[in-house]
């Protein structure tokens, strides 16, 4: 009994000893608020990277936040809804374009005339909006054509550009955001692209940004050199970000690769619940696929245990997601807790293997999703299911096989892409249910889009809002269109000499972010004291901490 005692606390001691060994995050204590020319960060966005970058560079009227209400003023400090189609907006007085010029109401109303032109079609607003008019210098009034409650979202997304640009680029009738095309002082936002480019379909490898010197916040932004990463090996990025100094300061990482971030004498590790859908496609527009069999939809929903791939596969940062949506968003949030206390299973384990033996499956997958998709797998070869793999670092590949998809009917039968809450409302999930736009994998369903087009008409307050919410998800389960996999937490990777609060939603707030004085961008030639070269503990986030 002694023996097992001291062994016991033997145990213990060591478990106390190895905590102790990891140091806390205390960069927020001692990181810098004056701005220093030298400052730069490195910084790895591999989905996504122009909706982050876009929010960077340009001004809106409001901007995507983590708040309920999904967005958060911007350029405009107040409104005031006249009635269901005619909205007022008051704009800051001290806000100028990123080349000194004034971002008045008649800046605001040529822009909206250039929108008009070519606006964007991946949401309603291309059908929405009516006009945009100039009550006085800084108060304008937007008319719509018909009651539309993703107004606020689509603002989000609506680029204001200086009269200079305008000669150069104009908007398109895009299936993606816009973003700044060219590089230039062309935008409000806190940055000004330099080089590279990142526009929807298509960016660069390496992008550049310098802070504007006119933003509004006059104190910000902190750092003044961004280089973004779009594309690298993710074996790359963690060897950069955990192994080596001045390479790599914040990346989203795969799942599987805290414990290198963990051990890292150079980096810490973060964590936040997110709004993030893994967004799984199945390939109904594939005329030889077997996924037109409901059937086997609906089985190989089933044949996954989410609880242990959370576990395994998700190394524990995710949570369980019934439907192809993140469970953590707000509207989705009670039914995915009732389907995973009580899922309406349909087929006996049997059932299953008679139904998915023998079945091979092409999937097209980015590199830093393969754990997942290997995890996927070993619970699928129980079933008798194969996969097989087409794999890249280039998310821009993976858009391409899924946006020209019903024009040219590829092969493959699974799909996955980084669906990370670029709208702050269902509608970034839902988006790829719509069978009217590109972005969707479901050749028809009349039940469905009509569901969605009823959606566009409600605000989030509405109290018809998260029924018919709740009606599309369950029309969703039971046709089992996408394969439902857990929602993943955000995972990043950081520098320990950078104090940064990551969001939930696909917004990097760089311009708050701060570096210590011994960050390799400003601490010249000397050589990082002992101390800070101690392990750290990871920080788990919550949002609107």
């Amino acid at each position: 009994m002694n023996r097992i005692l001291t062994l016991f606390l033997l145990c213990i001691s060591i478990q106390l000893f190895a905590v102790s060994e990891y140091a806390v995050d205390k960069a927020s204590e001692i990181s810098l608020t004056e701005k220093n020319n030298s400052s730069h960060l490195n910084v790895y966005i591999p989905s996504l990277p122009y909706a982050y970058i876009m929010r960077l560079i340009n001004g809106t009227l409001v901007r995507l936040s983590d708040s309920p209400q999904g967005w958060e003023y911007y350029i405009a400090y107040r409104h005031k809804k006249i009635d269901d189609i005619t909205y007022d907006f008051w704009l800051r007085h001290d806000v100028k374009f990123q080349d000194g010029t004034p971002l008045d109401a008649d800046a605001v109303v040529n822009n909206f005339n250039h929108f008009l032109q070519g606006a964007f079609t991946y949401t309603d607003i291309h059908h929405k909006l009516k006009s945009v008019k100039k009550i006085d210098n800084y108060h304008i009034r937007i008319q719509l054509n018909e009651p539309y409650g993703m107004l606020f979202h689509d603002l989000a997304r609506i680029n204001l550009y200086t009269t200079e640009y305008y000669k150069h680029h104009k908007w398109s009738k895009s299936i993606t955001a816009e973003n700044t095309a060219i590089t230039g002082p062309y935008g409000a936002g806190p940055y000004i692209l330099v080089s590279g480019y990142a526009t929807g379909l298509t960016q660069s490898d390496t992008v550049e940004l310098k802070a504007n010197p006119y933003y509004y916040e006059e104190e910000k932004p902190y750092i003044q050199n961004l280089t973004i990463y779009t594309r690298k090996p993710v074996e790359h990025v963690i060897e950069e970000l955990a192994n080596e100094e001045g390479k790599m300061d914040i990346a989203f990482i795969p799942l599987n690769k805290k414990t290198e971030i963990v051990n890292s004498k150079y980096a810490k590790l973060v964590t936040i619940p997110s709004t993030t859908t893994l967004s799984f496609h199945m390939n109904l527009m594939n005329p030889h696929t077997p996924l037109h069999d409901i059937r086997i939809r609906q089985a190989l929903n089933q044949a996954l245990d989410q609880e242990k791939l959370v576990k395994f596969a998700y190394k524990g940062e995710g949570v369980i997601s019934p439907f192809p949506i993140s469970s953590n968003m707000p509207s989705a949030y009670a039914l995915s807790k009732e389907y995973t206390l009580h899922p309406p299973h349909s087929f006996s384990q049997e059932e299953l293997k008679a139904i998915l033996n023998g079945l091979t499956l092409k999937i097209i997958t980015q590199d830093r999703f393969l754990p997942i998709c290997k995890g996927i797998e070993y619970q699928l070869k129980a079933y008798g299911v194969t996969l097989l793999y087409d794999i890249t670092s280039d998310e821009k590949y993976v858009f391409k096989k899924l946006l020209t998809n019903r024009e040219n009917h590829f092969d493959w039968d699974f799909l996955i892409w980084g669906n990370e809450d670029w709208y702050g409302h269902p509608w970034a999930t839902m988006f790829t249910f719509y069978t009217q736009n590109q972005w969707s994998s479901i050749d028809e369903d009349n039940t469905l889009d009509e569901y969605i087009r009823t959606l566009f008409t409600l605000d989030k307050t509405d109290n018809k809002f998260i029924p018919l919410v709740e009606a599309i998800l369950k029309h969703l389960y039971n046709q089992s269109y996408m394969l439902s996999i857990p929602s993943p937490n955000t995972v990043i990777g950081m520098n320990k000499e950078v104090d940064f609060i990551p969001s939930s939603v696909a917004i990097m707030r760089l311009w708050e972010a701060k570096i210590t004085p011994y960050h390799w961008s400003i601490r010249g030639n000397k050589s990082l004291p002992k101390e800070r070269l101690d392990y750290q503990l990871p920080k788990r986030l919550h949002p609107n901490e």
